[in-house]
């Protein structure tokens, strides 16, 4: 295929390896994996990876790798060629790989399908009808399964109705000016056709499989035999390769939604306690002092040479010990190691929001975090909305690492968690995944600011044991069970609801006021069972960058008039009553998760929420019986 700019924040969640990118030609392509990240254009092996390491020790430990890597920027030879030693540059012509697919295309005149190579960089074929070069059109179908796969859609299977046929006449994909898949229909040279209708339905719930199984399987074949995934992973490099697979496929539009969902992880920096160390970490950041480096050296001597030749002359100035603790530190030494097990027990982003909720209740003043106390309980008044919070705390400036961990086709919710899902998510990611040189995750880092804030936790244990409140939330549960999703059952409590609902209102009212917009908004919960604290933040490297918009919002005076506002408009959808009725009756949105929340009260861009716009409900804040923010 032609080149293609992605940005490297992208090639981290929404265009990582195994995800589908359109090109402005119309043109689809496939991110290769990680293994051929690394390479220059003559296939070369790039050494040199240290400017690309991210330094999130905590974070690196937790997901036992060895490093986080930035995607690479392409940065062109010829630029620096000729240029005199002071424009050298290195690691040029670093291309991320990109595969061809679907392979199938067909001719805009004919109609007939022709199976292009993955490594063809152009869409002009030899049609074999028109006996002409033709610009073939790709197929708009792929064949995805729950377990990561993907494939061509089966054309020559489906209209011959028979996945072991041997036929190899020239097929054609036939319009008959319809808006729905009946009016497309496949067509042999041997005679026989068959109608697209179907393919994309997937069963759920059936008694054959708790995962449902799809029209697809169940019509392929004549003989009645249920068609299973063939188990492909083209961006591993090859059609040929494949792993057996029991999953049932289905039909899906290759710019569908659900082709790719990224499993990421992020954490917010979080200072040590020593200030000493804290300034000699942000210089070996500064000056490229990565664990790659320090694993060069046989001990700890050795690695402080080699620091102080790589750091200016100020580091003289600081204590052997506190050098000897900023090494330990970059290269994951310092972690709790009981924090490593919990990874396996628990889920991983819990054991990261915990510390990061213990640091953002206090003021913080270093390189990467800034926190300011606000307002506190103490200031709240006896019957005023204040008396709903504990702590407001502005973040002028914090750093998010965000590290891709695998991904899921068809559905975001997974079966596993912690050790098994980082495991599986690496084995989907690398080809060659046990390699020791294998051993990293791709990650980018950006900075932004926010408001973090938290309820009071003895008020939303009071309000969600009261008899009204757990009668009407038992309803979401019976939902969630019949459902058939695997559901974090932490979610599952009333303040959890009510506190996510409360951001997404926050933030769309925040979004008229502080200047970004609510898709360059983020929520971030923090919903133990000590722990009930929202950060509304904007960290993003896009066009919005950071202006302080958002932090002069967390003032007092700002502040509760906007979650004033933002509560008096979640009392009225303008889709009520009907959003209203829905949501206590029988839910909605996907599997009916949601109470009353739709796209016109509730939704948020699905970069600003982290549960996908699920488990919302506006009764839980604003009903006059059971509303959290109507009780005294």
């Amino acid at each position: 295929m032609k080149d293609l700019p992605l940005r490297r924040g992208q090639l981290v969640t929404t265009f990582g390896p195994g995800s589908l990118v359109i090109s402005p030609e119309g043109e689809s392509a496939m991110i290769g994996s990680l293994d051929k990240w690394y390479y220059d254009k003559n296939e070369n092996p790039i050494n040199a990876l240290d400017e690309f390491e991210i330094q999130e020790p905590r974070l690196r430990s937790l997901l036992r790798v060895d490093k986080l890597l930035m995607p690479p920027d392409f940065r062109p030879s010829y630029k620096y060629k000729n240029a005199g030693d002071a424009l050298t540059q290195t690691n040029t012509d670093i291309y991320i790989p990109l595969l061809r697919f679907p392979t199938w295309h067909y001719c805009p005149v004919c109609k007939t399908l022709h199976q292009s190579e993955m490594s063809n960089r152009t869409s002009w074929l030899d049609c074999k009808s028109c006996k002409d070069r033709r610009k073939m059109i790709q197929v708009p179908f792929v064949m995805v399964c729950s377990h990561g796969h993907i494939s061509d859609f089966p054309w020559r299977e489906w209209v011959h109705k028979d996945e072991n046929t041997t036929c190899n006449g020239q097929m054609r994909l036939i319009t008959t000016g319809g808006a729905t898949l009946d009016s497309l229909k496949v067509r042999c040279s041997c005679n026989k056709e068959r109608p697209l209708r179907g393919i994309m339905t997937r069963k759920n719930n059936t008694t054959d499989d708790e995962e449902g199984i799809s029209e697809l399987s169940k019509r392929l074949n004549e003989n009645g035999n249920l068609f299973k995934c063939p188990g492909h992973k083209p961006w591993y490099g090859s059609l040929e390769e494949k792993e057996n697979c029991t999953s049932y496929p289905v039909a899906v539009l290759k710019n569908s939604i659900n082709v790719y969902y990224p499993n990421t992880i992020s954490a917010i920096y979080l200072p040590g306690e020593n200030p000493e160390v804290e300034r000699l970490i942000d210089m070996f950041e500064r000056n490229g002092v990565t664990s790659s480096w320090l694993n060069m050296a046989e001990n700890l001597d050795k690695k402080i040479e080699i620091v102080k030749k790589m750091c200016p002359p100020e580091i003289q100035e600081y204590n052997q010990s506190d050098i000897e603790l900023a090494i330990l530190y970059i290269e994951g030494g310092m972690d709790d190691e009981q924090a490593e097990e919990k990874i396996y027990s628990k889920n991983t982003e819990k054991e990261l929001r915990k510390r990061e909720f213990e640091t953002l209740v206090n003021e913080i003043d270093t390189r990467n975090l800034k926190v300011r106390k606000e307002w506190d309980s103490s200031n709240a008044e006896v019957d005023d909305i204040t008396n709903k919070f504990t702590l407001i705390n502005r973040v002028t400036k914090l750093k998010e690492t965000i590290a891709l961990t695998g991904f899921n086709r068809l559905t975001t919710n997974d079966d596993e968690s912690g050790r098994g899902k980082v495991e599986r998510g690496k084995k989907l990611l690398f080809k060659n995944p046990d390699l020791q040189e294998n051993n990293w995750l791709p990650a980018y880092k950006v900075y932004g600011e926010g408001i973090f804030f938290t309820l009071s936790v003895e008020k939303l244990i009071a309000w969600e044991q009261r008899h009204d409140v757990k009668s009407y939330f038992n309803s979401l549960i019976t939902r969630s069970e019949k459902s058939g999703v695997r559901i974090d059952e932490s979610i599952l409590r009333p303040r959890n609801v009510l506190i996510h609902t409360l951001a997404h209102i926050i933030i769309d009212e925040l979004a008229l006021t502080c200047g970004y917009n609510s898709a360059s908004i983020r929520e971030r919960l923090y919903i133990n069972d000590e722990q009930c604290g929202i950060l509304i933040y904007t960290s993003s490297g896009d066009i919005d960058g950071t202006f302080g918009g958002l932090v002069r919002m967390g003032k007092k005076e700002n502040f509760f008039p906007v979650v004033d506002k933002a509560i008096d408009k979640a009392r009225w959808c303008s889709s009520d009553p009907v959003c209203s009725e829905i949501g206590k009756s029988s839910g909605q949105g996907v599997n009916n998760l949601n109470g009353a929340a739709c796209h016109s009260c509730s939704y948020l861009p699905e970069t600003s929420c982290e549960l996908g716009n699920l488990f919302l409900d506006r009764t839980l804040l604003i009903d006059p019986k059971i509303g959290f923010f109507n009780i005294s």
